[in-house]
């Protein structure tokens, strides 16, 4: 082996940790884009995903059923700037990355670097709010839909807290769901 060859390679595995020595805001960024590339990662089973999150650095707590094989785990990112609900169980797998530092707009832009790279054939749609008082721009929540079935696979931004519609609240909820 030629010195210098598994460089690349220790890169990629450093690339696939949770962000710490940023701001609070590139630290989310970083955080929110590696928890949306795991929760989207084609063809994965819940163990599998979730041992994902753990093997990228993620904290994680897990809620089991007493009553079927439903199954709950909760990850942290550092500094608590992402966290991600997985579900696996009796209904289809769902995945939600969310995080209390970056709005919809900044959070639709991370899925737009992503989902089109795993999903070419899904379908982009967006929704603007109302305009951001501090950013002078609309909110923008962004959804791709996988076309042509009954039950489509959905990617998609809203904010968090609750808050009805597309707003700038500071927070987002990126989800990864099959529409049932």
């Amino acid at each position: 082996m030629r010195p210098g060859a598994s460089v690349p390679v220790l890169v990629s595995v450093l690339s696939a940790a949770p962000a710490t020595a940023m701001t609070l805001e590139e630290a989310a960024r970083t955080n929110l884009a590696l928890a949306v590339s795991l929760c989207l990662a084609p063809a994965q089973d819940g163990p599998t995903r979730a041992a994902a999150f753990r093997a990228a650095g993620f904290a994680e707590r897990v809620d089991r059923s007493a009553v079927n094989s439903d199954t709950t785990h909760f990850f942290t990112a550092p500094a608590n700037t992402v966290t991600v609900e997985l579900y696996c169980g009796e209904m289809p797998q769902d995945c939600r990355a969310k995080t209390g530092v970056l709005g919809v707009s900044e959070a639709s832009r991370v899925i737009d670097q992503i989902v089109p790279q795993l999903y070419p054939q899904y379908q982009r749609k967006a929704l603007q709010g109302p305009t951001d008082p501090a950013t002078g721009q609309p909110a923008l929540c962004v959804r791709y839909e996988q076309p042509g079935t009954e039950i489509p696979h959905v990617v998609g931004v809203i904010p968090g807290q609750d808050a009805a519609g597309c707003i700038e609240n500071g927070t987002s909820v990126v989800f990864d769901a099959t529409l049932v």
